[in-house]
């Protein structure tokens, strides 16, 4: 563990753990994340571009981001974490960014909507809209990477299980980093490593649970997609920490892709905090991390490193 890693937890054992403990305005997390965002690295050469991508009632607000010689073709479209209740395109810039950079592919992000204001189904509708939106503006399935983290890594499992399902085709691959895919909190790991667990307070889960959710079942693949159907889905590759109370949500998840013969990757990490990924450029754990993912993203949507390098000069 290095000792940036440990500095990290202890800032959030006793500073980010409790405001997130007491929070009651989810509106003021979010502006504070987006306020932290601009604080975090962000390659070299980063272009941010607003888009509006249509659904039957509207309009869902969204961000490419690119950074150097940007393959037109390649995309990763990426569904920001923060329990359903906050998030945005602007708090996950940088690591979208840091995506972008490690694959050479366009990222976009959605601004999908939040509850309590707009509660379950809402979050996959949207996510299915951006989806359905890039194969009509002549997007290969093939070259579509699905990447979440926390609750957008459950609306990367359920957009597949809704791809498995219905007539949408599956995209290249799949990575969720510490994905939220089981509404029944039935992982033992919520208790286990409650005490572990340095940035999410256990206790909040089954109130941001009910704050999404509403009267659905807590069962519905299209919230809980480690109940979802995969049959034929692409390679996925799921990262976790060993300490997080999400741990054995990303080890449900894996087992069930796996008994459906669907070739996953599950890759832990010892005393990393939930969703670490987001300090890449200060923290060596994110760096390790991304770049895992980043050599899977390339290596599934055909961008091999040589290509990678010629396009970055």
């Amino acid at each position: 563990m290095s000792f940036r890693l440990t500095l990290l937890n202890l800032f959030y054992r006793y500073v980010e753990r409790p405001l997130l403990a007491r929070a009651t305005d989810f509106g003021r997390v979010g502006a504070r994340l987006d306020k932290q965002a601009a604080r975090l690295h962000e390659p070299a050469g980063t272009h941010a571009n607003p888009v509006r991508i249509p659904y039957e009632d509207g309009w869902i607000d969204a961000r490419w981001i690119s950074t150097g010689r940007a393959s037109r073709s390649r995309v990763i479209l990426f569904f920001h974490g923060g329990a359903y209740l906050f998030g945005s395109s602007t708090s996950h810039r940088p690591l979208a960014a840091a995506m972008a950079d490690r694959t050479r592919a366009r990222v976009l992000i959605p601004d999908y909507r939040l509850a309590p204001n707009h509660r379950f189904p809402a979050a996959i509708e949207d996510a299915v809209s951006c989806y359905r939106h890039l194969l009509n503006i002549g997007h290969a399935p093939e070259d579509i990477a699905l990447m979440g983290d926390s609750a957008g890594g459950g609306m990367v499992m359920a957009l597949l299980h809704l791809c498995g399902t219905t007539d949408l085709p599956y995209p290249a691959c799949a990575v969720a980093f510490s994905p939220w895919v089981d509404m029944t909190l039935s992982g033992a790991s919520h208790g286990r490593n409650a005490q572990r667990e340095v940035l999410l307070p256990a206790r909040r889960i089954p109130e941001a649970r009910d704050q999404y959710l509403g009267s659905a079942p807590t069962d519905d693949p299209r919230a809980s997609p480690v109940f979802g159907t995969f049959d034929g889905a692409p390679p996925v590759l799921i990262q976790a920490s060993r300490a997080e109370i999400l741990e054995d949500d990303a080890r449900a998840m894996a087992a069930t892709l796996s008994r459906q013969g669907v070739d996953v990757q599950l890759d832990f990490w010892e005393k990393t905090p939930h969703c670490w990924q987001h300090l890449q450029g200060r923290l060596p754990e994110a760096d390790d991390a991304l770049d895992k993912a980043g050599a899977f993203v390339r290596r599934h949507l055909g961008i091999d490193p040589l290509e990678t390098d010629r396009q970055a000069r």
